[in-house]
């Protein structure tokens, strides 16, 4: 089931394209699950998204064998193993993160330039499973300029800060922001 992004039109979408673009000049974020041709390809199917499509498009594109390393480390009681990595659940995840991330970015600089100060948190869709962290922010009015400086804050550059207020949390994450409605 896609997200609902409450205001996907071509004006977020030009903001989108802007942010994510300046970031690509800055220090990228990259998924360390991605092969070489994934971190190769990725950039332009990131900004394809962000023209015309949404985390589903980005997923189906993303959704190639070649893009991933085949396996992926875990800890399960304390013990770090192997596993063969689940493709279609990895780039589902990747999509997700990526195209909510640009998407509360680009509306936050949106709503700053359209001299709103505060937005809303909403959930965007109902996760598979849900994120401590991730949950306590449902429904707040938030500050914009405080979502636009958090920009991924808490995980990226690695190791992050997770004392920054961040939306999305991270990955995986639901949440998106809305203007506040009376």
């Amino acid at each position: 089931m896609p997200m609902i992004y409450e205001e996907l039109d071509e004006t977020t979408r030009k903001f989108m394209l802007e942010e994510f673009q300046a970031d690509e000049q800055a220090i990228p974020y990259r998924s360390k699950a991605l092969t070489s041709l994934g971190l190769d390809v990725f950039p332009d199917l990131m900004r394809r998204a962000i023209e015309s499509g949404n985390e589903v498009s980005l997923m189906q594109a993303l959704n190639n064998p070649e893009y991933w390393e085949p396996y992926e480390t875990y800890v399960r009681g304390g013990v770090e193993r192997e596993r063969k990595r689940n493709i279609g659940q990895a780039a589902e995840r990747l999509a997700l993160t990526e195209f909510n991330t640009w998407y509360v970015r680009g509306l936050a600089r949106r709503l700053i330039e359209e001299g709103i100060e505060e937005c809303q948190i909403y959930r965007g869709a109902q996760p598979k499973w849900e994120h401590g962290e991730c949950s306590q922010h449902e429904g707040m009015i938030v500050k914009v300029q405080v979502v636009y400086d958090g920009h991924r804050g808490r995980y990226w550059p690695e190791p992050g800060d997770p004392s920054i207020f961040s939306i999305p949390a991270g990955p995986g994450c639901h949440h998106v922001i809305k203007r506040v409605t009376n």
